[in-house]
């Protein structure tokens, strides 16, 4: 698409000397074809993606584990109790796995997963729905606004250092109490030239998990040794090293 006041791509066209209304014709009319284009681009269309109800969410709707774009490992503490998922437009994909609490601290205990996926055709590029997730993930105000959410009362430390999972690093913050403890971990996988199948644009992981003790390794142990089931091959962080 060319910018405002940017020359009009030459198209070379051969013709006969007779053949001077036809062109003019076909000028005129690919002329009209991307006037209205541009109209439609630069006015309307920032509008109509507003209200076209295709860019909207869907209702949630519950899907059984096999459906899910990832698998956890076995938990005794924390098995998957029940999984939800919406589309937004043709590009996101939203799932949230609700799992075990073995606490009673208020909350639900989750894996929330975003998808996005390239746009197939120029239109789609052109109009899609709102980002569902921000980039970067967390700033320190919106972390601070979650944690007081997801864990009223409790004090909250980020952790000095990165955790690294199959898919690279994630960033994560603890809580504790005197009988339970708590991890909010996010990442987000956006190498889709390297690890993510050509489809793929990003994925977005957000991990919430309280239990009962101090072990804070066994509340990762499902975030870490989860795997990515897209429809086709994801790499792991380990392997790049070879590529």
């Amino acid at each position: 698409m060319t910018g405002k006041g940017a020359p009009m791509p030459e198209t070379s066209i051969s013709c006969t000397p007779h053949s001077g209304m036809a062109r003019t014709g076909w000028q005129r009319t690919a002329l009209s074809a991307v006037l209205a284009a541009a109209t439609l681009l630069t006015s309307g269309c920032a509008g109509w993606v507003r209200d076209n109800l295709t860019q909207a969410p869907t209702p949630w709707r519950r899907v059984q584990p096999t459906a899910l774009p990832v698998t956890l490992p076995d938990s005794r503490d924390f098995p998957i109790v029940a999984a939800r998922m919406r589309d937004t437009g043709a590009v996101y994909k939203s799932y949230i796995v609700v799992l075990g609490n073995p606490t009673v601290l208020p909350g639900e205990n989750r894996l929330s997963i975003d998808v996005q996926t390239l746009p197939d055709s120029l239109f789609g590029a052109l109009v899609q729905p709102p980002r569902v997730f921000p980039v970067p993930l967390y700033t320190m105000e919106t972390l601070l606004a979650t944690t007081k959410r997801e864990f009223p009362g409790m004090t909250v430390k980020v952790a000095d250092a990165a955790r690294r999972n199959r898919y690279g690093d994630y960033d994560y913050v603890t809580t504790q109490d005197a009988e339970n403890s708590c991890v909010l971990a996010w990442q987000l996988i956006s190498d889709h030239k390297r690890m993510l199948p050509e489809r793929i644009e990003a994925v977005r992981l957000e991990y919430r998990a309280c239990g009962i003790g101090s072990n804070v390794r066994a509340l990762l142990a499902p975030f870490d040794g989860l795997s990515l089931t897209l429809p086709e091959t994801v790499l792991e962080a380990q392997d790049l090293g070879a590529m």
